[in-house]
């Protein structure tokens, strides 16, 4: 079973937190929404993150089987059309969902995409070297390593460091097994070709930030070139981070 909490109400927006990640860590940061936002939001922990199912299938953590995971959240938890999106592995499930159901799905939010194509094979290196380090050196290791080096923009990692910390407690929940499932599943995973992406025609809002070592602004433009409906907005403050959640709440209310 998912984790599923919803809030509020209005058009639903059906969001996906990142690659070990969770809907603790967002609650946390606080960098997509408040605890008082007026939209109607319906999260969920993915699988193996969070109070979620954890199997150590890695199929079950390629994009296509999230995608599906996120469509199940909306259609349990949703009556009509709906938005999706989501942050980085919650966006490409939240693109993919759309391809799987494009009639069912009337925005997309796509927060900090994931790198894709061309440019991913530099990400599956670095997860191939996590799962080497958990299983030469396990947990611990590869805890203290990303305490070193937060994945997080320098500029969002000084002005508030509790958020690195957010990502530690989060990663500090997993298991090596589990890791390295869930990992293995996004090595095999790509966003898929442009030519597919042109059939979204629903308004799409991108947001980036700059200076991200697993995010590049290059993925966030070449999702905003390849998707008919899209507007990209990039920032690099802390106070245009904060001015996110309403980004969002205004986008689905248009």
């Amino acid at each position: 079973m998912l984790e599923v909490r919803t809030s509020g109400h209005g058009l639903p927006l059906v969001w996906g937190h990142g690659l070990m990640g969770s809907m603790a860590q967002e609650d946390t940061t606080g960098w997509f929404h408040h605890r008082d936002s007026d939209l109607k939001w319906v999260r969920y922990d993915a699988c193996g993150h969070g109070n979620s199912l954890r199997p150590l299938d890695p199929l079950r953590y390629r994009w296509p089987a999230l995608a599906s995971d996120m469509l199940m959240v909306a259609r349990h938890n949703t009556t009509g059309r709906f938005a999706l999106g989501g942050q980085s592995m919650g966006c490409a499930s939240a693109i993919l969902a759309a391809l799987q159901a494009p009639d069912s799905v009337c925005k997309l939010v796509l927060a900090t995409p994931p790198t894709v194509w061309s440019d991913r094979s530099v990400q599956v290196a670095k997860y191939e070297q996590m799962i080497r380090l958990l299983r030469a050196r396990g947990m611990n290791a590869l805890i203290q390593l990303s305490r070193q080096y937060p994945a997080l923009p320098d500029w969002l990692g000084q002005a508030r460091p509790q958020d690195a910390l957010a990502q530690l407690e989060s990663l500090s929940g997993f298991t090596r097994e589990l890791l390295i499932a869930v990992l293995q599943g996004a090595i095999a995973s790509d966003m898929p070709a442009p030519i597919e992406l042109k059939k979204l025609d629903q308004p799409a809002l991108i947001l980036a930030w700059r200076d991200d070592p697993i995010h590049p602004i290059s993925s966030a433009e070449q999702l905003a070139q390849s998707l008919p409906n899209a507007e990209l907005r990039i920032i690099d403050r802390v106070n245009e981070l904060a001015d996110w959640p309403q980004q969002i709440a205004d986008f689905i209310h248009q």
